[in-house]
């Protein structure tokens, strides 16, 4: 072989490894920012991917997921419907390949939730969906039986990382 053309194949293979390095970093590193009623309407487009959403957290033992309450929201118009429930790596198996962020923002959340606090975050983790409930009947996006106890969530998001934790306390209006 000519010494021009293995000098053009090495820089080629080097050239292909970076960009898909840089394409794995991004796809890790760069979730994707969504709305609560992008999951409703478009629950597949999300499937088993990494995302971004902001969102009250609802319940102690089985936290669901809702359109957040501290910033007025104009209505979802949402096509469908689903129960989010919030799950921590460690509860999921298989087990994903991240592990849950443990910072300042996850134990204000933890703590908030032993005080009866709304609370609203921004949540990066897995979506993964299973059904949809639109014109009244449960349509099967995913794989499964559902999430969460008795499978009663339609889709969950498993968490890798909570930020901007804003609480409320329920007593006072």
């Amino acid at each position: 072989m000519k010494p021009c053309i293995v000098w053009k194949s090495l820089c080629l293979v080097v050239v292909l490894l970076s960009s898909l390095a840089r394409a794995q970093s991004q796809s890790a590193g760069a979730p994707l920012k969504v709305t609560i009623c992008d999951l409703y309407n478009e629950p597949q487009k999300y499937k088993g991917k990494m995302i971004e959403v902001r969102a009250t957290i609802t319940g102690y033992r089985n936290p669901k997921l809702e359109q957040p309450a501290f910033a007025p929201q104009e209505p979802c118009g949402a096509s469908g419907y689903m129960t989010i429930g919030l799950e921590l790596p460690q509860n999921v198996r298989p087990r994903p390949e991240f592990d849950l962020i443990r910072d300042e923002s996850f134990q204000k959340y933890a703590e908030a939730l032993q005080e009866s606090m709304r609370i609203e975050a921004t949540l990066r983790g897995r979506f993964d969906p299973t059904f949809i409930w639109r014109n009244r009947k449960r349509e099967r996006v995913g794989e499964g039986e559902g999430y969460g106890k008795n499978h009663a969530d339609d889709g969950r998001l498993v968490l890798y990382k909570m930020s901007d934790v804003k609480t409320k306390d329920l007593a006072r209006k």
